[in-house]
């Protein structure tokens, strides 16, 4: 099967292109991508002429919840909401049941994620950092690694013990294995439900201050510079944070950081009426955190975006705000959010955009994506998005098995529309039919 992408615009931050042009995928590979390609043969020639021709996007921070809450999300509804959202790789977190913190769990990830009923999306498991994610001892790294971790982490049970973190970095450099560190100090945050101010004040909630954030922050780049273990500082909400890891940067640690779309949209006052949807941890900040996270885009200090897709079932939201799980569904809007409030309005370029979406994350973490390259990936993996389609989120025609999402309603300016791993694994209802053509020849 030999299919070209026409005059879209192709945007590969892997090798700084930013041009009209094609794509072929040939027997589920890329084989030529440039201004003029050879359609001979073609059975399939797709006209992206005003939509922009991606590497397959990559999502560093995913719960599946399988194995052990199935109900919630599974690996074939999670890889199915991955493709609709133009995701061609995701990265899912350990917190499982029981947690990722053997090669026996790594297989079964790997395996369920390989089968045919499966979205056709990469899975790139994060395995657990110690063993049930108690924060005790750690797990059997090398092992992990052998059995095809990306990295490792305790996600939502971050490790408090500075010596049991400093032996975990010492050990992962020798293995080149990066930490994904959640940042908190629990000692702050016990009974808090979201941002401590002047909102959970008003709403008569305990809040979680900044500080727990910044503390383990600071702890975590100071242990990554003397180390010189890989980290990579997951969803940071709070200016204070950006300021510490742009330091860091600057001294020469190895730290990247991601931020996720709900922090960079909304504040806490979003919480309103005791919303569960707008229930996050880290909580949702201020808006003068979200201008700064907004010019840490511009700087660069933000490496990538990570939705932090995390399904809840309705009974588990549908309670007293103290109550409800920290969390929400995102692989479908991502994109759409992402558009909408940093490309459109100028924050970031298209190509940054692509670059914070796909590139950057596969080089974080060492993952064959990212790129148009021909033979650059084991095979091809390419997303269309349409910039301009304008379209309103709608949670319940979504893939994910949860509903609890803060986006949705929302109107949103940019979608994708095409999915490739390999073959075509998605195509979007609001893609234009017409813009496909079968020639004679084929």
């Amino acid at each position: 099967m030999k299919t070209v992408l026409q005059n879209g615009r192709i945007l590969d931050p892997s090798q700084d292109l930013d041009i009209t042009g094609s794509v072929v995928i040939e027997y589920d590979q890329i084989v030529e991508v440039g201004k003029k390609v050879d359609t001979s043969g073609a059975e399939e020639i797709i006209d992206c002429k005003g939509l922009w021709i991606t590497p397959g996007l990559v999502d560093p921070h995913v719960h599946l919840r399988e194995p052990g809450e199935e109900d919630k999300e599974t690996i074939l509804s999670g890889t199915q909401a991955a493709a609709a959202g133009g995701f061609t790789t995701i990265c899912c977190m350990p917190n499982t049941n029981p947690p990722l913190d053997n090669p026996a769990l790594i297989d079964f990830i790997l395996d369920r994620a390989a089968s045919p009923e499966a979205g056709g999306v990469f899975v790139a498991p994060v395995g657990a950092l110690t063993v049930g994610m108690r924060g005790e001892q750690l797990t059997d790294l090398a092992a992990l690694k052998k059995a095809g971790v990306v990295a490792v982490s305790d996600e939502e049970y971050p490790l408090q013990n500075a010596v049991v973190m400093t032996q975990a970095m010492e050990m992962c450099v020798q293995l080149d294995l990066p930490i994904m560190c959640h940042c908190e100090d629990t000692s702050l945050t016990k009974g808090g439900s979201m941002n401590e101010g002047a909102m959970s004040a008003m709403l008569g909630l305990k809040g979680i201050p900044r500080t727990a954030e910044e503390i383990m922050i600071m702890r975590n780049c100071l242990l990554a510079l003397h180390t010189g273990c890989q980290v990579h500082i997951m969803r940071v909400s709070t200016w204070g944070g950006i300021e510490m890891i742009r330091q860091a940067k600057y001294l020469g640690a190895p730290v990247t950081c991601e931020v996720t779309p709900q922090h960079f949209t909304f504040t806490d006052e979003s919480v309103g009426e005791f919303d569960t949807v707008f229930k996050m941890l880290p909580p949702l900040r201020t808006q003068v955190d979200i201008d700064l996270l907004l010019q840490a885009f511009q700087d660069g200090t933000i490496d990538c975006i990570a939705s932090d897709h995390s399904p809840h079932s309705s009974h588990d939201v549908q309670a007293p705000f103290e109550e409800a799980p920290f969390g929400n569904v995102g692989l479908e809007s991502v994109v759409g959010v992402t558009l909408t409030n940093l490309t459109h309005r100028k924050v970031l370029s298209p190509l940054e955009t692509v670059r914070k979406l796909s590139t950057k994350p596969a080089q974080i973490l060492r993952l064959d994506a990212g790129t148009l390259k021909p033979g650059d990936t084991p095979i091809a993996q390419v997303t269309v998005i349409d910039p301009d389609l304008e379209w309103t989120f709608d949670v319940n025609k979504t893939f994910s098995k949860s509903k609890n999402s803060p986006f949705h309603g929302m109107k949103l300016k940019g979608k994708s529309v095409l999915t490739f791993s390999g073959g075509e694994i998605y195509r979007d209802r609001h893609f234009d039919s017409s813009r496909t053509k079968i020639p004679a020849s084929a």
